[in-house]
């Protein structure tokens, strides 16, 4: 019974703490508040941005068309050729046949009378066979590019390089590193706001720690209620960021119906991501709130 109540009056001897200081507590609520919504930003930019990077990897593929002059037996050996190859995971075969079917098919879409005239007057089929080779990763794309090239029977490769998605990749690394070193910065302003704020409320009762020092009181009464005081600043912290990560990023979601620009850009889904974020930003909210009440602890009220 006698823990229970000591328990309750540290809670209440917080909740005063922050009361007193009241200006200097806002400030560390104010900044926890803003640091942990930019770091939930960043967690949110970086996996969203690692998943854009795995989906335009995954549609990398090369695109090999034979010369016109290729027998069925040539375009055969050279497709068991490139399946042979290291680092060629599939390769999906088109013959000319077909693509010129397709090509009716899709001019017929349009414009049917066209697509009767060219089944009509077309004595001979323009197109060649050609083959669509995925790699086992987007870095050895270049690399079975090479080797495909120089294949017999090859007259054309495409793999539109790798330029656009390095460049996007240089980007959002930048952007990446940018946002880790705020976040790292402003958490050890938070650590050493939310000292400073313990500080002053030790000071302006440093007379009565005095007298409970010389009256015996133990070190844990003089010190939880400051951890305590820490703790409460660090709940308070983590409200305004676990509610933006939840439902402002649920409403984005929703706002761009899970897609940025293109189909290609799919965005991460919200659930569970923003749970198990929100609960992150909370553990976190309280880790810093608590090292800075530690500090000042440490440093100031054992000194008394």
């Amino acid at each position: 019974m006698k823990l229970i109540r000591q328990f309750f009056r540290y809670i209440r001897d917080g909740f005063k703490n922050i009361w007193n200081n009241l200006f200097m507590s806002l400030s560390s609520v104010i900044t926890l508040t803003l640091t942990l919504s930019l770091c939930s930003l960043f967690v949110l930019f970086t996996h969203n941005t690692s998943n854009f990077t795995e989906q335009v990897e995954s549609e990398i593929k090369i695109f090999v068309e034979f010369s016109k002059e290729a027998t069925e037996e040539q375009i055969a050996a050279a497709i068991d050729l490139m399946k042979s190859q290291e680092h060629v995971a599939d390769i999906i075969h088109t013959t000319k046949e077909e693509e010129y079917t397709d090509f009716i098919n899709r001019i017929g879409e349009d414009d049917p009378e066209l697509a009767t005239f060219f089944e009509n007057t077309s004595d001979e089929n323009p197109l060649r066979d050609s083959v669509v080779v995925a790699a086992d990763d987007v870095k050895n794309v270049d690399e079975v590019a090479k080797v495909v090239k120089e294949i017999d029977g090859v007259d054309y490769v495409d793999y539109g390089e790798e330029s656009s998605l390095a460049a996007f990749s240089n980007i959002t690394n930048i952007i990446r590193k940018s946002f880790s070193w705020i976040v790292v910065i402003l958490l050890i302003l938070a650590v050493f706001l939310i000292q400073n704020t313990i500080k002053l409320t030790i000071y302006a009762r440093k007379n009565e720690l005095k007298i409970m020092k010389l009256v015996g009181a133990s070190v844990s009464h003089v010190t939880v209620p400051f951890l305590i005081e820490g703790f409460i600043i660090g709940i308070l912290g983590a409200v305004g960021p676990i509610l933006f990560t939840i439902y402002g990023y649920q409403f984005l979601y929703e706002l761009f119906g899970g897609v940025l620009v293109i189909p290609m850009l799919q965005m991460t889904a919200p659930f569970p991501t923003v749970y198990e974020l929100g609960v992150l930003i909370g553990i976190l909210s309280i880790i810093v709130s608590l090292l800075g009440s530690f500090f000042a602890v440490i440093k100031y009220s054992l000194k008394i």
